[in-house]
């Protein structure tokens, strides 16, 4: 059984990732299971893939390090229960320090890591290398900064939405700032870039590095700290207006967070009818176009389902209070019923590992 631990920031395109590959893994009869992780409870992630039908189990209430035991235990349970042959394990993408935290600690105690991938946004490494701003607080970027240098496997992701100039520019600053860095350059939507990271990873390029030989915990609380969680399940009714009315909370939050400049890490949204399994996921960040309109395939009259992740750079109690205002229109206009039926906003504990191993 290999186990591939994969890492990176908000919105960085872990889990399209993932589940491209297990749908290529899947495709040649290998079982495959995934592990997600978030400081939530209501995971867009872990729905996306039950709608794959892979197996996916959750660590949640904080990331692997701090909750190094519950990934031991979600660990042992998928393979008694599925016998997979792969597992992906994704951490939380304001998680640091995952080779000392997790990879070490499992080389340790359990079993051997196949591989540690680092996940990048190609834009946003560009400008970091760059010298150019960031639109999140230092506090944040630190946790970038350090995701980054820890990569066994850096995946500079998104690459489809450089220029061939960009590319050949990111390729270069890379080498610089990075020497010796394994690394490559796709697009989750590329199948022959998966099936390319499918090889690496089995020639064994993704090796985890060396743990980061310092770090400074406090500056990395602070960096999730600055960060709030939203997470909301909804039930929205508005008989064959009830698309419209997800779009329009969907298009509502997008659109306010632009207005007010508050950094996204991502946005999550999965919807689809109230009373199946089928859902439809939205992934948005700070880099996406606010002027795109948010496309989802037709979707039947009736009740529909609508879960909300979202991880952004503000208070948490205002992006609380922003979501109901936003829901209360949305009744108003279309006619709906949108219960809330769960609803979470916080922000991430310090991180606390359970172990830590150099």
């Amino acid at each position: 059984m290999d186990l591939h631990i994969v890492g990176g920031f908000l919105g960085s395109g872990k889990t399209t990732a993932i589940a491209a590959a297990a749908r290529l893994l899947l495709g040649r009869g290998q079982r495959v299971g995934v592990i997600t992780n978030d400081q939530g409870r209501y995971l867009v992630d872990t729905a996306f893939f039950d709608a794959l039908r892979v197996p996916a189990v959750e660590v949640t209430h904080g990331c692997f390090c701090c909750n190094y035991d519950d990934l031991d235990a979600r660990l042992e349970g998928l393979i008694a229960a599925t016998q997979p042959d792969v597992i992906f394990a994704e951490s939380v993408g304001s998680c640091a320090d995952v080779v000392a935290t997790v990879v070490n600690p499992l080389l340790a105690l359990r079993t051997t890591p196949a591989s540690f991938s680092v996940f990048a946004d190609a834009r946003l490494l560009l400008a970091r290398l760059r010298g150019a701003a960031l639109p999140f607080a230092e506090e944040v970027i630190y946790l970038f900064d350090q995701q980054i240098e820890e990569a066994g496997l850096l995946i500079v992701n998104k690459c489809d939405l450089l220029t061939l100039d960009e590319i050949v520019e990111i390729q270069e600053r890379v080498k610089q700032a990075l020497p010796g860095k394994r690394c490559r350059l796709q697009s989750v939507y590329d199948p022959a870039a998966i099936e390319g990271w499918l090889a690496a990873l089995a020639a064994g390029e993704g090796q985890p590095g060396p743990a980061l030989a310092a770090i400074d915990y406090a500056r990395y609380g602070a960096g999730e700290a600055a960060l709030a969680w939203l997470d909301a399940a909804l039930r929205i009714d508005a008989g064959d207006r009830s698309a419209e009315a997800a779009l329009a909370i969907m298009h509502g939050l997008r659109d306010r967070l632009a207005a007010a400049a508050i950094p996204i890490g991502h946005v999550k949204f999965s919807v689809g009818r109230a009373d199946d399994g089928a859902q439809h996921k939205i992934s948005l960040t700070t880099l996406n176009d606010a002027r795109e309109p948010i496309a989802l395939p037709e979707l039947p009259s009736g009740a529909l389902s609508l879960l909300i992740n979202a991880r952004v750079q503000t208070d948490a109690e205002a992006l609380r209070a922003l979501l109901g205002a936003l829901v209360a229109e949305v009744q108003r206009e279309f006619g709906a019923v949108v219960e809330m039926q769960a609803v979470d906003s916080f922000h991430p504990p310090t991180p606390t590992p359970r172990h830590r191993v150099i």
